[in-house]
């Protein structure tokens, strides 16, 4: 073990001891337990050593040669990095040696207070004010009285004054006890110490959807404002104001925006959809207008407009003939400073004119990799900057706007080192009719790109677009000489409106060819072994995966699906159930699958688990047995029939894990398993 490993390791084993050898306070919020160890006796730390775990952590793994699977296959050991208002905190999640924890370090003088997360899911850390870390946690669980499991969701508070966490908001006795989303903080109170977070309260039918008001320290809250049953979103003033109050009734199908004009909330908007007609995140910097998220008829893009308190919609605010505005960017109180586009790298526009140069100086630093602004100060002079991709398995740097520099702080995947990053190449190629199909090809880290073993990787969604950065598992089978295929096949977002919608009704028919199509362009061209192809894809991916593997079976050697739809009616009969008929979500993927009522012939044709017959490769599915997205029914029901059908398959389930598989457990289990399925089946390098 090199000088860098060992110090990672002392100072690693270092902080488990004192985590461990404090005393613990256990908080209930909701059915999550949080323990906060007391940590007096590491506030004393010198900077030099602090910034030392970082330096460390930054470069222990750049000697190895080769990571080994675990480097990949677990949860970054550093991730979620935020950056408090007044630049003094840097707050992170990470995970090590079977140690999670929530990190609070002071910059210049050391860590600041730990918790340990052991137990529960952790989403994200970020800060409400400069004096309190807010953790997101989720947890799958049913509740007494209510048919079902639920993903709960919770928020906990840790504060940096008196080092005690609190769950937000503290059992509240009127609060629905069965709920998703809850924790979800849309604005911090004017005087720093309170945040506004909406919840379902009321029990059944009569539950509304209201707004609370929080205090960080102890977790107490009380109601601010009241709203319906069909509310379903709120953007609040820091003087508790209603800026609007969104509602969408599923049985009529009506939308509305009311907001708080002269003292009293009023209608500003109203419009009859089949679903909400446009995203609403937030409001303009100078708090003129609304802002939201809309397709453009004539740009073909989605783009940044904004809603009037008259309720007239114009704009554009900020459009890219070229992108789609991919998220925007707001501050706890949902004030926007700009947006980030879509495409194979990030780019940004800013309201403020010297952001726009100032981050197009940081991107330009970081040549080939994609530049993400994740957080900033109140007076955006420092920004904290995360970068994946070239040369790169992520790292976290803070940029000072006084000083022009960046600083390092820490990578979050420490044992994979720069040569270690396999590189991603942005392609494209033609499917069948013609449609161009944009996509990302990870060359083997062994060099070979003639006559090379490929995984076509589909990704899930199918409402997403894979782009340039660091994939977890793509990386892992290029590091093992394998090369990887990732098509943004149409029905993708992020590559335009049309292209968006061209999949729908598309599901086993034009998609399923646009990756089929990819897969012969590169064997065509000489870079793939034809005989050594495999599909691997998780959630949609899955579904690709297995239609691809039913419907193309000389083309793959092997099948593997992680979470797939597999049954189509089935998977629809879910939906109206767990939604109701008359809700927009069901119209959704009516709209992009088909009506069973009407389609139901064509539904069961597409359907894998009804081609078992035709599987010439060997199949494996991995589920998760909590997942609430696609039941694991799903590939029970397909194990089933490809067993009926004497196929060879194989499904493993993975004990308390989601859709998303959260935990390290289930991530390293799951790159293990396809590890030794693709090595079987296609050999390695």
């Amino acid at each position: 073990m090199g000088e860098k490993q060992y110090l990672l390791r002392q100072i690693v084993n270092e902080v488990a001891k004192h985590l461990l050898q404090r005393r613990a306070f256990f908080l209930d919020g909701g059915g999550f337990v949080l323990s906060l160890y007391c940590l007096e006796g590491m506030r004393g730390w010198p900077m030099k050593r602090a910034m030392g775990f970082f330096a460390a952590v930054a470069v222990a793994g750049a000697a190895n040669a080769a990571p080994p699977i675990e480097a990949y296959g677990e949860l970054a050991q550093i991730r979620s990095v935020a950056l408090s208002p007044d630049g003094r905190h840097v707050a992170y999640l990470s995970s090590r040696d079977e140690l999670d924890t929530l990190n609070i370090y002071e910059l210049g003088k050391g860590l600041a207070g730990a918790v340990r997360t052991d137990g529960v899911k952790a989403r994200d850390v970020y800060f409400a004010g400069p004096d309190h870390a807010i953790i997101r946690t989720g947890k799958t669980t049913s509740v007494f009285g209510y048919r079902g499991r639920l993903e709960f969701s919770a928020a906990f508070a840790y504060s940096l004054r008196s080092q005690k966490i609190s769950p937000l908001p503290r059992k509240m006795e009127d609060i629905h006890p069965a709920q998703e989303g809850l924790g979800r903080i849309v604005g911090l109170y004017e005087d720093g110490e309170q945040v506004m977070m909406p919840a379902y309260m009321g029990r059944g039918e009569y539950s509304t959807y209201d707004l609370l008001r929080i205090n960080l320290e102890s977790g107490s809250g009380r109601l601010l404002k009241r709203g319906r049953g069909n509310t379903i979103d709120w953007i609040v003033e820091p003087s508790g104001k209603i800026l609007a109050r969104e509602d969408y009734n599923n049985k009529n199908n009506k939308y509305e925006v009311f907001s708080e004009i002269d003292g009293r909330v009023q209608i500003i908007f109203e419009a009859q959809s089949p679903r909400p007609p446009f995203s609403l995140v937030g409001i303009k910097p100078d708090r003129s207008a609304l802002v939201l998220v809309s397709d453009s008829e004539t740009r073909n893009r989605s783009s940044l407009y904004e809603l009037g308190f008259d309720g007239k919609v114009s704009g554009p605010l900020f459009a890219r003939a070229t992108a789609d505005v991919d998220r925007v960017l707001l501050d706890l109180n949902r004030v926007a400073i700009g947006v980030q586009y879509s495409g194979f790298y990030p780019t940004y526009s800013f309201f403020d004119p010297d952001l726009n140069t100032i981050f197009k100086s940081v991107q330009a630093t970081f040549s080939g990799a994609a530049v993400y602004l994740e957080s900033w100060t109140e007076d955006f002079q420092k920004l904290l900057i995360y970068v994946e991709g070239t040369g790169s398995s992520g790292a976290y740097y803070i940029y000072h706007r006084d000083q022009n520099i960046l600083q390092s702080i820490a990578s979050t995947r420490p044992d994979i080192g720069a040569d270690d990053v396999a590189q991603v190449l942005t392609i494209e190629y033609k499917a069948r009719d013609g449609l161009t199909i944009p996509a990302l090809l990870t060359l083997p880290l062994s060099g070979q790109t003639q006559n090379a073993p490929l995984i076509v990787m589909p990704h899930g969604g199918p409402e997403a677009h894979d782009k340039v950065g660091f994939d977890w598992m793509a990386q892992y089978f290029a590091n093992r000489g394998y090369m990887i295929l990732q098509p943004n096949f149409r029905g993708s977002d992020g590559f335009g409106v049309d292209f968006r919608d061209a999949g729908a009704g598309e599901w086993g028919g034009k998609m399923q060819d646009d990756v089929t199509d990819g897969v012969q362009a590169l064997i065509s061209s000489g870079r793939v072994d034809p005989s050594r192809v495999c599909i691997v894809g998780g959630s949609y991916g899955g579904y690709a995966a297995l239609a691809g593997g039913a419907y193309t079976p000389d083309l793959y050697q092997c099948v593997a699906a992680i979470a797939p739809v597999t049954d189509l009616p089935s998977m629809l009969r879910t939906e109206r159930r767990d939604h109701g008929s008359n809700h927009w979500v069901v119209d959704y993927w009516q709209e992009l699958i088909g009506d069973p009522r009407a389609e139901n012939d064509k539904l069961k044709a597409i359907s894998p688990v009804n081609a078992a017959d035709a599987f010439l490769a060997p199949v494996l599915l991995i589920h998760g047995k909590d997942d609430l997205v696609v039941p694991i029914e799903q590939s029970r029901s397909m194990q089933r029939a490809l067993n009926r059908a004497g196929k060879s398959v194989e499904l493993i389930e993975l004990k308390g894990e989601d859709h998303w598989l959260s935990t390290s457990d289930a991530r390293l289990a799951t790159l293990k398993a396809l590890d030794s399925f693709v090595r079987q089946h296609i050999g390695a390098n």
